[in-house]
């Protein structure tokens, strides 16, 4: 299979995977042209549109913008956030990192008593100091402006500054 027919099966079944999981009945299939044909206004033939070579999708794609203007993210990545992890408990701490412990997907771990870490997150995440049958005490969600996160010395609670 040369490399212009490779383009034309993969633009026909991105455009059906597309049309499947959409529902979009719209859709139509390959024209001889090797463009896709639509019902919709601003479709086939139309700059731009999908007969336009230069519009058939033939990988990866960006998401598209949200409604309002310019996009939330940074075209390199997730927005990453570097938060000092305090304790000020006498002991080792169970902690989770997710949205449910015992429950929810994420990780169990620990903190040290008296100690001072480093952790990466990302805005939205969720950290829960747990107790030793992992059901959450205390939450904070990581914003982006986090830069602390403390335990308490009650080994209970948990601030984020």
């Amino acid at each position: 299979m040369n490399c212009s027919m490779s383009r034309i099966v993969l633009a026909a079944s991105l455009a059906a995977s597309l049309a499947a999981s959409t529902g979009c009945g719209q859709l139509m299939p390959m024209t001889q042209g090797g463009g896709l044909t639509s019902t919709q206004p601003g479709g086939a033939g139309a700059p731009g549109g999908p007969t336009d070579p230069a519009a058939v999708p033939v990988g990866p794609t960006a998401p598209a913008t949200p409604a309002g203007g310019a996009g939330t993210e940074s075209s390199s990545g997730p927005t990453t956030v570097s938060v000092t992890v305090r304790s000020a408990c006498p002991k080792t701490v169970p902690v989770f990192y997710g949205d449910k412990p015992r429950f929810g997907s994420g990780t169990r771990s620990t903190v040290t008593s008296n100690s001072v870490s480093n952790k990466t997150f990302q805005p939205g995440d969720v950290m829960w100091v747990t107790d030793e049958k992992e059901e959450g005490l205390g939450s904070v969600t990581i914003a982006a402006s986090t830069r602390q996160i403390e335990i308490g010395s009650d080994c209970r609670s948990i601030v984020a500054r």
